[in-house]
């Protein structure tokens, strides 16, 4: 890969994305979960890139991402939304850090899953295929497929959350 690497993709975008989702979501909780989401697909598909992901397709990515969560949760947009009151999410020092090595742990997370969950968070989040395409690739049913994507995000979850219980006491 050329150019940026993920924690300098993060530093540099991390505002404009944030904004551009809690536009969207006008949730805090939603916006956190979509803005992570976000990096991590351009996490891993970094090494996919010929040119490093700019603002645009992570817009695109995060816009996407929220459009599947209205669409899963039966939700529609609120358009009477006042855009004037987005909160400044300014990064400190030390949150940068933090987020730095954040970033490091879920790499190294990915890493340590099984490879048919490896797999499948590859396909489905880094390079966006359908579940019935991710399925076909792994050759297996679309069924099987949506279960070993669950599993994987909840292996994932399960073992940062680990980690950081282990780190905080």
């Amino acid at each position: 890969m050329n150019g940026m690497n993920i924690y300098e993709l993060y530093t540099t975008y991390f505002n404009d994305v944030y904004k551009f989702v809690f536009t969207l979501t006008k949730n805090k909780s939603l916006t956190d979960d979509i803005v992570q989401e976000t990096f991590t697909r351009a996490y891993i598909n970094l090494n996919n890139f010929r040119h490093p992901p700019n603002k645009a397709w992570l817009f695109t990515v995060s816009r996407n991402l929220f459009y599947d969560y209205l669409r899963t949760n039966n939700k529609t947009i609120d358009s009477e939304y006042n855009f004037s009151i987005i909160p400044d999410h300014k990064s400190s020092p030390e949150e940068n850090l933090f987020k730095k090595e954040h970033i490091k742990k879920l790499h190294q997370e990915i890493l340590n899953l099984k490879k048919n969950y490896r797999e499948a968070i590859i396909y489905f989040y880094i390079k966006e295929l359908s579940y019935k395409e991710a399925a076909s690739r792994m050759k297996i049913t679309e069924t099987n497929f949506k279960s070993i994507l669950f599993r994987a995000r909840r292996k994932l979850k399960r073992s940062i959350e680990r980690k950081d219980e282990f780190f905080e006491d």
